[in-house]
């Protein structure tokens, strides 16, 4: 059977991105600290150099998830090209005088896609892994997830999912601890590189700290999290809200959702239909005729999931 065509946004937007290591079970090559550290920088360098920004990631020992945000494809500078081409070929000043034009139309193209930004993160640390561990052969199990979120309520939903990929996999209880998390990142105040919280929730107004504590409510709402000693509990109002939104039951993301991950397009009934109906019309996507309802319908889905709720 074909695979999927993937599916890029035209305008700019939001994906939630997933990507997996070729390991055999009890395998986890990226378990190192540096590792996910080189990985980190990668992700960090070429998020610099594409046009996109991101708002959560998160390494464990065999994948790494990622929530980012790609501007919309416009005419770039001369300027703006030859400073981006500079940045993705180093050794290369001299070359890039020689450039035809219709090298230069096509860096403008790549800047604004997902799939070329994912190539170089994945290609340049493979090259890295392979000579660093005198390894040979690829290093990606397969090709990446990607899927187009629709809408901030689908966007703070996967963040939050992503940030709670560690406790998920049981290797933390608190999604802060874990330092190869964006969550770690802003809890330490190292997050200039990340997606500010005051752009993310949109409904909300506030200094950057208590944004930050109400973002970290809701993730402990999200994964049923026990707050520590001296904490103070979720307050009454996030629960009390949250459970109107639909999520009746506490710790859905304790568990993995496949939505987030394969669900192509995910977000609001409106906006998941419109996409399908552009895709049918093009012949692109013609398994669904109406959206998939995920979690309890807050958000919908492209693709039918086997189970909203999967066991990791």
């Amino acid at each position: 059977m074909a695979r999927t065509a993937r599916i890029k946004l035209e305008d700019g937007g939001f994906y939630h991105l997933c990507a997996r290591a070729a390991a055999k079970n009890g395998e986890f090559p990226l378990d190192r600290p540096v590792v996910k550290l080189k990985l980190l920088e990668l992700i960090q360098h070429y998020a610099a150099i594409y046009y996109c920004t991101f708002a959560a990631v998160s390494i464990l020992g065999n994948h790494w998830h990622g929530v980012c945000h790609f501007e919309k494809p416009r005419e770039l500078s001369d300027e703006e090209l030859k400073v981006r081409a500079r940045l993705l070929y180093p050794r290369s000043d001299k070359l890039l005088t020689l450039w035809p034009k219709a090298k230069w139309l096509r860096l403008q193209h790549r800047l604004f896609d997902i799939s070329e930004f994912m190539r170089n993160v994945q290609g340049a640390f493979s090259r890295w892994y392979n000579r660093t561990y005198n390894r040979k052969g690829h290093f990606w199990g397969e090709r990446f997830c990607s899927t187009i979120l629709g809408g901030p309520d689908a966007v703070i939903e996967a963040v939050m999912y992503v940030e709670l990929n560690a406790v998920r996999a049981g290797l933390e209880t608190h999604p802060e601890e874990y330092e190869w998390s964006s969550l770690y990142f802003r809890e330490a105040g190292q997050d200039d590189g990340l997606m500010p919280l005051s752009e993310l929730m949109h409904d909300q107004k506030g200094t950057k700290d208590e944004l930050h504590a109400r973002f970290k409510e809701r993730i402990y709402y999200r994964g049923a999290i026990i707050t520590k000693k001296g904490q103070k509990p979720i307050p009454e109002d996030v629960i009390k809200r949250e459970s109107k939104r639909g999520f009746k039951r506490r710790g859905a993301f304790r568990k993995r959702v496949a939505c987030f991950t394969n669900g192509l397009v995910l977000g609001g009934e409106l906006y998941v239909l419109e996409k399908l109906t552009k895709l049918r019309a093009v012949g692109q996507y013609l398994r669904r005729k109406n959206p998939v309802k995920q979690l309890d319908g807050v958000l919908y889905s492209l693709r039918e999931q086997r189970s909203n709720y999967v066991e990791t």
